[in-house]
């Protein structure tokens, strides 16, 4: 009988010191979780953000046809001359297309008094037809820029330009 008793009193004793491991390693995650969690705490508000901004994302472009083509009309040594252009806009704001075609009208006419003021042989060089390009981008970004208070287009692009 006297092993009897031993033998339970060690079968008690295991499953206690088991249980006390348990707890005991509990403890010191918790403890190690919760120092970590106060470093973190103190250290994160003493220093001010040195971060930089973020840089603005750049929305993607959106390209607008003028339809039909601008024909404009030349006296050039003597003769009647022509030039057809078709023209589009780069934009990254979908409202500078939404003003443009409400003023369209508006547009159209000051681009056709700007495209009728130009010299017949200056068009005929890539300096002339870039000075024309500027041109019409600095007259559609001053009526976008009355209308809804910004410039808006970036570029005009000519996709057809034909003198004859």
């Amino acid at each position: 009988m006297a092993d009897d008793d031993n033998t339970s009193s060690e079968e008690q004793e295991k499953p206690k010191s088991k249980m006390l491991i348990i707890i005991i390693a509990v403890l010191v995650v918790l403890l190690i979780g919760g120092g970590v969690a106060a470093f973190l705490m103190m250290s994160g508000g003493d220093e001010p953000a040195s971060e930089e901004p973020a840089e603005p994302v750049q929305q993607p472009a959106i390209y607008y046809d003028f339809k039909p083509p601008f024909v404009v009309n030349y006296q050039w040594k003597g003769r009647q001359r022509y030039v057809q252009m078709s023209m589009s806009i780069m934009t990254r704001n979908a409202a500078a297309i939404d003003t443009i075609n409400t003023h369209m009208p508006l547009v159209r006419n000051n681009l056709v008094m700007v495209l009728g003021s130009q010299d017949f042989e200056m068009l005929r060089t890539p300096e002339g037809k870039e000075a024309l390009r500027q041109s019409v981008l600095e007259e559609i970004q001053k009526i976008l820029t009355e209308e809804m208070g910004e410039p808006a287009v970036e570029q005009v692009l000519f996709t057809n330009f034909v003198m004859q």
